[in-house]
């Protein structure tokens, strides 16, 4: 049969397939649903990969009894071919590997480790990238200024004139281009890309990479992975055992160990006093935990609402300027709105520097996951000086004296009314 003949997709169970819209084979009821394909469409989707194992390109002129009929005439076993249902449901749910990236538009072929690194180099690089376009916006300013006063104090023909014309409108044009890029990173790093983001695209990338060593704590069958080969070369028995059910990760010491080497090799461990801010006083280390823990626990929200500040603080100042352009005032109207404009410039001023000093304290930091670490170093300093025990015994107290004071207004009560 000719490569230029036409050809229905059949599987071995003698089912027609037809494309839908994404491109992909569906089994149809009956021949007349089936699609046409030339040769080199029929090939293209099915003799590939494991797909050629279910399908087959049958002639459009030939009928499947004639198929059935010639293989049983060639001696061919066609038993041999037969694809039991359970395989072909098995085939289906086999997906070909999509090559991913990070431009893709379609969600499930992008490449997410890649587009987060992407995005923080991004960011990264645009205090960079934008001191390069404010030098060339400086370099052209100069150019336009030397062309105007060139204009200004040279004698220019005609001719001149015109190229002196062109030569401006080309560096306009050009100066306008760089002043648009500035404009969109202006944005992007005001709405999208600051430091806060950058910190949480960096734990997304760590959370990420993260899945490629992720450990497995069985639930029930402990002993069902007692003696099991694993898969992976890279796991270890530990990446189970140390995950049971009532393992816990031992606490770390915190200890700083200073080696010294005589002429022989031979370390000497040393002990050195050096002077901390925390030496000779009274250090209430309770408060510290607290502090910390509802430090980073509510440090995201106070962001947004030091963000929210500012750019509420920034349409009062427009909304004052545009007063002012409609506006007449006398010397002392003016000077109240000079007075207000120097007050929220000054407030604005202050929140900036606070959020700065945020950023600085938060970024690369998971704020959320350092606070319940902070939380649960709260709970056992509460633990080692007894306040849980305390708290409890006072609030059991407190819950006696109310209700003996209820007892004592109803008999109260019950006087006045006898």
């Amino acid at each position: 049969m000719g490569a230029d003949a036409l050809y229905y997709i059949m599987d071995y169970s003698g089912n027609y397939y037809r494309t839908n819209q994404a491109d992909q084979l569906v089994a149809v009821a009956g021949e007349q649903d089936a699609t046409v394909f030339t040769f080199a469409q029929a090939n293209s989707r099915i003799c590939v990969g494991k797909k050629a194992a279910f399908y087959c390109m049958v002639p459009l002129e030939e009928k499947a009894e004639d198929r059935d009929a010639e293989a049983v005439e060639s001696g061919e076993a066609y038993e041999d071919a037969f694809v039991s249902p359970i395989k072909e449901l098995a085939y289906d749910e086999v997906s070909e590997p999509v090559e991913k990236n990070v431009s893709s538009y379609d969600l499930s072929e992008i490449d997410w480790a890649e587009y987060l690194t992407h995005f923080t180099y991004l960011v990264e690089g645009l205090k960079d990238y934008r001191e390069q376009l404010a030098k060339k916006h400086s370099d052209i300013e100069q150019k336009i200024c030397d062309i105007l006063h060139y204009i200004e104090l040279c004698e220019t023909n005609e001719e001149e004139a015109i190229d002196l014309v062109e030569l401006l409108r080309v560096c306009r044009e050009n100066r306008r281009d760089i002043k648009d890029e500035l404009q969109r990173i202006e944005y992007f790093q005001n709405n999208f890309g600051t430091n806060m983001n950058v910190a949480k695209a960096k734990q997304a990338l760590k959370c990420i990479k993260g899945l490629e060593t992720r450990k497995y704590r069985p639930r029930k069958y402990d002993e069902l992975f007692e003696n099991c080969t694993l898969k992976d070369k890279r796991l270890q028995r530990a990446d189970i055992r140390e995950t049971e059910p009532g393992y816990e990760i031992p606490k770390q010491r915190f200890v700083v160990e200073s080696a010294q080497k005589d002429e022989g090799g031979e370390e000497t461990m040393l002990e050195e006093r050096n002077i901390t801010p925390f030496d000779g006083k009274e250090n209430n280390w309770l408060a510290f935990a607290r502090q910390q823990a509802e430090f980073y626990r509510n440090a995201g929200q106070y962001i947004t609402n030091l963000q929210m500040d500012i750019r509420e603080i920034d349409e009062e100042i427009e909304e004052i300027l545009l007063e002012t352009e409609d506006t007449n005032c006398n010397v002392t109207q003016g000077y109240k709105v000079f007075k207000r404009l120097k007050e929220l410039r000054l407030e604005r001023k202050s929140k900036s520097m606070e959020l700065d000093c945020l950023y600085a304290l938060t970024d690369y930091i998971d704020c959320d996951a350092f606070a319940d670490t902070c939380e649960a170093n709260l709970a056992e300093v509460e633990g080692i000086m007894g306040i849980s025990e305390q708290n409890e015994v006072e609030n059991l107290q407190l819950a006696d004296n109310e209700q003996e004071e209820k007892l004592h207004v109803v008999e109260n009560i019950k006087d006045m009314v006898g």
